[in-house]
């Protein structure tokens, strides 16, 4: 006697069942849903799915880039949270002073300088030199205080002729405010951040404009 072939049509929602268990079974007491848990669960799920109404492939493809999304946002999200990665992505677009005498003087004219002193100056002296090495001004600051102080040069020589725009260097000379102690001048050079380098070997770095090095997220003195 043959005896006809019977199909068992599984009631819906019941596919994934053995799956779910192999995922539960994976992850054990985690409660955070692993890629290798993941994988798990898809395998599982193609092999215990109904023949005849198996998975749509649109939507394993739709899991699959889920997952995907979730998993680069975690890693950018790690990324930018460690090594001041988000802090500096907020510097874009903003000018920071860092090691060195370099004056930035732009299409708009004037280029932005910024120096430290250790003691109170009673009069402040900046001699901004060209390319060439030639003084080209000399600017006269005042009295200043102990401290990060920043200026700017209005892109002028010192007859009143507006200079080209490029690198400019610069020297400060301060005066003591008083006779018992030295004032010790140390300059920034102030440029805009461009762009920022996240993960690599020398950590967290900052591209910067006027053709300077980048430098480190560290290094930044003072943000403008």
């Amino acid at each position: 006697m043959t005896v006809p072939a019977s199909v068992t049509i599984l009631p819906t929602g019941t596919q994934l069942s053995s799956a779910a268990s192999a995922a539960t079974t994976v992850s054990g007491a985690n409660t955070t849903l692993t890629e290798s848990d993941f994988l798990t669960l898809l395998t599982t799920q193609l092999e215990n799915q109904d023949p005849l109404n198996p998975q749509d492939p649109s939507d394993l493809a739709a899991e699959l880039a889920q997952f995907s999304t979730a998993s680069g946002v975690q890693s950018l999200n790690t990324t930018l949270g460690s090594s001041g990665g988000v802090q500096a992505a907020g510097l874009i677009g903003k000018n920071v002073a860092v090691s060195g005498n370099t004056l930035v003087l732009g299409s708009s004219g004037s280029a932005p300088g910024a120096f430290n002193l250790s003691n109170a100056a009673s009069d402040v002296q900046v001699t901004i030199s060209n390319a060439a090495g030639s003084v080209v001004d000399v600017v006269d600051l005042g009295a200043m205080g102990a401290g990060n102080q920043n200026f700017t040069w209005n892109g002028q020589a010192t007859n009143g002729s507006a200079q080209a725009a490029g690198n400019y260097s610069y020297a400060v000379n301060a005066t003591s405010a008083s006779s018992a102690v030295t004032v010790t001048a140390t300059p920034y050079s102030v440029v805009p951040v461009t762009s920022v380098v996240l993960g690599g070997q020398n950590g967290t770095m900052l591209d910067v404009g006027g053709g300077l090095a980048p430098v480190a997220l560290s290094a930044v003195q003072e943000v403008f």
